[in-house]
């Protein structure tokens, strides 16, 4: 059984790490057949309010996920470097407007510079902040399918037999990301594909 990796933990980039492997530092480890735990530095277990009246932590501009505000920012700063030393950015997040915030938000993290076949990182928040990223090693060809109040779908591609790294064509495997009542922990629906976690 795949390991369904959603750990808040802190990890090192793996140096020899290429666009299409993975080696992730900051991310949420699932418990059991998986579960996203909090790390320390996190919010305690159970807090699911974001301080300040309801308004989540991730928020600014008139969205519950501001992709320049201070929580993302610093939860970009957790995952360490991409491979060439290349640094992660915000490329996308939950598009929600302020009062319309979903429990569980996300930011899909890309590589400066990168490309569909360089590291990605899923990110994912509640309203007080960062829960860790939706696997332990980063992964390559990453998109979001769709998303509602407490899950988020996350669809994962691969390269197979002779695909030129344009043009992948494992999967697509969708992934389904929810929020459990605890407000903290989050679940896959699935293991997440071997080849996107562990590829040769």
């Amino acid at each position: 059984m795949a390991v369904a990796a959603l750990a808040l933990v802190t990890g090192c980039q793996d140096d020899n790490a290429t666009p299409k492997s993975g080696g992730a530092p900051t991310t949420t480890t699932l418990a059991g057949p998986g579960t996203v735990q909090p790390s320390g530095g996190q919010q305690a277990p159970g807090t699911t309010q974001a301080p300040g009246g309801g308004v989540p932590a991730t928020a600014g501009n008139g969205k519950c996920v501001d992709l320049k505000s201070p929580v993302v920012t610093a939860a970009l700063g957790k995952l360490g470097p991409s491979v060439g030393g290349s640094k992660f950015f915000a490329y996308q997040g939950t598009d929600a407007a302020i009062g319309s915030c979903p429990a569980l938000m996300w930011v899909l993290a890309d590589t400066e510079g990168g490309t569909a076949s360089s590291p990605w990182h899923v990110m994912l928040f509640n309203q007080a902040g960062f829960l860790g990223t939706a696997t332990k090693k980063w992964t390559a060809y990453t998109s979001i399918a769709s998303s509602s109040d407490r899950s988020v779908q996350v669809e994962y591609r691969w390269l197979a037999g002779t695909d030129a790294s344009c043009c992948p064509t494992g999967g697509p495997v969708i992934v389904t990301l929810t929020l459990g009542a605890d407000g903290h922990t989050v679940t896959p629906d699935r293991d997440f594909p071997t080849e996107v976690i562990n590829p040769k």
